[in-house]
């Protein structure tokens, strides 16, 4: 199975406008004892997505003490409906999530999960 990302490859990738984040300062405290890197903060704030992140933290009490590393991606669909998907990393699809509307402005990102830390894959 294909992910978003693979899917929309020739769309705006939010990732791509985010390439200064190469590593993080500081971890900023969220929910569920979750932390954003300040580039996932950047995308949050840059592309109004922080429900992207909420997504992220609702599945984790699921997916932590089994999946310490994942792959979340978020691809906008021409009617603004979106698809976000978590995987293990090697495409192995552990969740699915149909978003009926999003004003993403971007149409695909890529947010990895490593423990308890929710960052870009520019800043591992």
């Amino acid at each position: 199975m294909l992910n978003c990302v693979t899917k929309y490859a020739n769309m705006k990738n939010a990732n791509d406008d985010l390439r200064e984040h190469s590593s993080t300062d500081q971890y900023h405290r969220y929910m569920c004892g979750m932390l954003l890197s300040d580039g996932t903060l950047a995308m949050c704030e840059k592309f109004s997505c922080f429900w992207f992140a909420d997504v992220i933290c609702s599945y984790q009490h699921k997916l932590q003490n089994k999946e310490d590393f994942q792959v979340w991606s978020l691809g906008k669909n021409d009617d603004s409906s979106a698809i976000v998907l978590c995987t293990d990393g090697n495409d192995r699809v552990l969740i699915s999530q149909d978003i009926p509307w999003t004003d993403f402005g971007a149409d695909v990102a890529t947010l990895w999960v490593e423990g308890n830390i929710i960052l870009l894959p520019s800043e591992h």
